[in-house]
């Protein structure tokens, strides 16, 4: 598997230096940020040339405000950002941009339900129509917009990966509050889909993949119950998931746990061989990291 995801993220880089959801697709930060994740977990200095220039496109696309877009045609941050973050920290490369990024990052709110929901939440938490605490401040996908699991996920991993450099007070504060929402957020039997637990008097069931990102997320609070909830549920989500990508993130996930994931690993390979990822550029960059052996180093905050 390592072999043919090298080779896969080697061909289809662009001459710009960045990657795209696919091969030929425009280079975007998502595509570029993961690419780079998988090709320094390789630990082949044969790939610094690739890797140099991935990090010349980031670089150049961090905008005025040290947030970066999902692809250079938009001039708003998004959610890349703390990816982008994540991804400079691990390299040990970019410092001044990541610190940069990670001011914007702290300055990000997810819009707030209103007074009138935090009323509600408080005297009649059964009877709201979305099951969640709105005063609870996490990330968005773009700024301005509601709060999601990924989102944060990414955001908390930057902020943790950056912590030791970051002299800034309330930083400790936006990592908790990001923490309790992601708790917040956990379905019943355990793990996490994009948004919350339940609307109405309907249970909403986890996501293996989003599940596994708020793992990682949360890795720091590991002997915690709803990590450990979590991490059973996720075992039990990967019966018959064939998905390169949802497979991959659980692998790291399980790794980073410290849980024998050889099993996962070959389901991983085998996934290829049906569906060679779709070719997608993300599933491929996951699979090189989810082989390695210092992805456990590379994610660990």
């Amino acid at each position: 598997m390592r072999e043919i995801a090298l080779q896969f993220l080697l061909g289809v880089q662009n001459p710009d230096g960045g990657w795209g959801a696919r091969e030929k697709r425009r280079s975007n930060t998502e595509a570029t940020a993961h690419a780079l994740l998988g090709l320094h977990s390789a630990n082949d200095p044969t790939l610094n040339q690739s890797i140099d220039r991935g990090l010349s496109f980031l670089a150049k696309h961090q905008l005025a405000d040290g947030s970066w877009p999902f692809i250079a045609s938009v001039a708003n941050g998004s959610w890349t950002t703390g990816l982008v973050i994540f991804t400079l920290t691990a390299l040990a490369s970019h410092e001044q941009r990541a610190l940069r990024g990670a001011t914007w990052l702290l300055e990000q709110r997810g819009w707030q339900l209103g007074w009138l929901a935090s009323l509600w939440h408080r005297w009649a938490p059964q009877k709201m129509p979305i099951r969640l605490n709105p005063n609870l401040e996490g990330w968005s996908w773009t700024p301005g917009a509601f709060s999601f699991v990924e989102p944060t996920a990414y955001a908390l991993l930057a902020l943790k990966k950056l912590r030791p450099r970051l002299q800034i007070q309330r930083l400790e504060d936006r990592i908790h509050q990001g923490e309790l929402l992601i708790y917040d957020r956990m379905c019943h039997s355990g793990g996490w889909n994009c948004c919350g637990s339940g609307v109405l008097d309907k249970e909403l069931y986890p996501y293996p993949d989003t599940t596994a990102l708020a793992l990682i997320a949360l890795q720091d609070h590991h002997t915690a119950d709803a990590n450990k909830q979590s991490l059973h549920a996720l075992h039990d989500m990967l019966a018959h998931v064939q998905s390169g990508l949802t497979l991959s993130w659980a692998i790291l996930c399980f790794a980073l746990y410290g849980q024998e994931v050889s099993q996962w690993q070959g389901h991983l390979t085998n996934a290829y061989e049906k569906t060679e990822f779709l070719g997608e550029t993300k599933t491929f960059a996951l699979a090189l990291l989810a082989s390695s052996q210092d992805a456990n180093s590379i994610l660990r905050v």
